[in-house]
C-alpha cells in the first residue's frame, strides 16, 4: 500500500491567516505539491501535500498552528472523459466510502492526479490495484 501523508492546518477565517502559513512554508523552502482549502464561517482547513512532511509539521507547530497528519491515497489517471467515474465505480463496488477528493497537477498533461480520502485505505488500495489504477507514493509526488 502506498499511502501519502497529508497535512491539515486549521486557520482562523480572517484576513491574512492563510498568508501567514504560506509565508512560513515559502521561507522554509518547502514545495507544495497539492492543496485544498475548505472553510466555514469561523475557520478554514488547509490540506496540503508537500515535499517534506515532517519539516512542514515542525515549522507550523512551532508557529502555533494546529496541525494534523492524515494518510490518504493518491492516484493518477488518464486525462480523458469518464476516468474519475471509473475510479469512483471501483471504490464504490468494493464498499469504500469516499470522504473527499481534490485534484492536483502531475508530471504529464495527459494525466490528472487526485488525493482521495476514504474510510479504509487498505480496501481502497486493493480495489484500485485490482482495477489497474496507478497509485502514487510520497516520493512520486515530491518529484513532480
Amino acid at each position: 500500500m502506498s499511502n501519502v501523508r497529508q497535512i491539515s492546518v486549521f486557520v482562523d477565517n480572517k484576513p491574512n491567516q492563510l498568508t501567514g502559513v504560506m509565508k512560513l512554508i515559502k521561507d522554509s523552502g518547502i514545495n507544495i505539491r497539492a492543496l485544498s482549502l475548505a472553510d466555514t464561517k469561523d475557520f478554514g482547513i488547509l490540506r496540503i501535500i508537500v515535499n517534506d512532511t515532517d519539516k512542514t509539521c515542525e515549522i507550523l507547530r512551532s508557529a502555533g498552528y494546529a496541525v494534523t497528519v492524515t494518510e490518504v491515497v493518491a492516484i493518477t489517471i488518464p486525462d480523458s472523459p469518464g476516468q474519475l467515474s471509473r475510479v469512483l465505480d471501483i471504490l464504490g463496488g468494493e464498499g469504500v466510502n469516499l470522504e473527499y477528493l481534490y485534484a492536483f497537477l502531475g508530471k504529464s498533461d495527459r494525466a490528472v492526479s487526485f488525493v482521495i480520502r476514504v474510510d479504509d485505505n487498505t480496501n481502497a488500495a486493493a480495489a484500485l490495484n485490482k482495477g489497474g489504477i496507478i497509485q502514487l507514493t510520497e516520493n512520486d509526488i515530491s518529484e513532480m
